[in-house]
């Protein structure tokens, strides 16, 4: 192993399956202490990225090292695969106790028996379920289940985390306080990560950097908020959420709420709207310089309202619930709108 090098580090990567080609890299660098975040919709080739960076999936083509070396032999393989950790959408913990679960993965990583339960009550209690180490796993609930799961993981000192959707299954509550939690705990650790995750604000808080998967390729890297403000084609910005829009459209319709479109130049033919950019008007502003539209739906999206309206395409706002509950807002309600022309990319 070489001393600085990435955690990861993959070239010319092409993984099949039946086939099939289910994932394809160039090239992908982790850093030592970084975490990075991918994203994608479900066969974006996420969970298959980390089975190649666990050393689980044989190639078609290219190269995975992990902490500078590349394994040439099945005992290189197993020796560097000791030096990551996984964690699961489901928890997978054995029939045993929480604290067996925990002394069970020490002491297939060679740590000596005195030290195990010491290692198993610290991370125990990092992850606020000390008080569980006698119960038995498969009566935890879900997300107790998760917390164990993750102390397993990080009690084992792992160089590599991998992190397939950790926080998928988990209330709203439980999964926000798991959030803050490993992002701390990644933190202390300075161990890198990588994170397979679908929601964009898991991104944000966990990693400094973020890949945008889409069809196994990469559509886009780079800091977290630069791509998810920025997405580079339509189709990223139609994964993040935005909605796009025809560029002589999305020029009238900041017209009419008394926006310069200017900003748009005359080149563009398309443009994507972030729902943030969306204001819905209260009655008494919408007398003069708003658009005027249908509600196609109403629905809910990352903790807030997504109020979809008929502008002559659908075009999604991100609304407070609060403005919606006890309201007759809904499909077939009239209502008054203005795009932010800060939350459009033109393309």
């Amino acid at each position: 192993m070489i001393a600085d090098a990435p955690a990861l580090s993959v070239r010319g990567l092409r993984i099949e399956r039946g086939g099939r080609e289910v994932l394809h890299l160039e090239r992908l660098n982790v850093g030592a202490t970084e975490t990075l975040a991918v994203l994608g919709p479900n066969g974006a080739g996420k969970s298959t990225l980390l089975r190649s960076a666990g050393l689980l999936l044989p190639a078609a083509e290219g190269v995975v090292a992990l902490f500078g070396e590349t394994p040439r032999r099945s005992r290189d393989r197993v020796r560097l695969r000791r030096m990551t950790s996984t964690v699961l959408q489901e928890p997978a913990l054995l029939d045993m106790s929480v604290a067996a679960n925990i002394e069970t993965a020490l002491t297939l990583h060679g740590v000596e028996r005195p030290q195990r339960r010491r290692r198993a009550e610290e991370w125990l209690d990092r992850l606020d379920v000390a008080h569980l180490a006698g119960a038995h796993a498969h009566t935890l609930s879900s997300g107790e289940a998760q917390r164990v799961s993750l102390a397993r993981a990080f009690a084992v000192r792992p160089r590599l985390l991998l992190l397939d959707e950790p926080f998928t299954a988990l209330d709203p509550e439980t999964r926000s306080r798991l959030v803050g939690d490993v992002r701390t705990l990644l933190h202390e650790e300075r161990a890198a990560a990588l994170l397979a995750t679908h929601d964009q604000t898991e991104a944000a808080l966990v990693a400094g950097r973020v890949l945008i998967l889409l069809k196994g390729e990469v559509a886009q890297g780079g800091g977290v908020i630069d791509v998810l403000h920025r997405p580079a084609t339509p189709e990223v910005a139609a994964f993040l959420g935005y909605s796009l829009l025809d560029a002589a459209l999305a020029r009238r319709l900041l017209e009419e709420g008394a926006q310069d479109p200017a900003a748009a130049g005359t080149t563009a033919r398309m443009a994507a709207v972030h729902p943030d950019a969306v204001e819905l008007l209260d009655t008494a502003a919408a007398l003069e310089h708003a658009i005027r539209a249908p509600v196609l739906n109403v629905g809910s999206a990352h903790g807030s309202a997504r109020v979809i309206v008929d502008v002559g395409a659908p075009l999604a706002a991100s609304v407070a619930v609060e403005r919606v509950v006890g309201t007759d807002l809904r499909a077939g309600a009239a209502v008054a709108i203005r795009l932010d022309p800060d939350g459009l990319v033109w393309y």
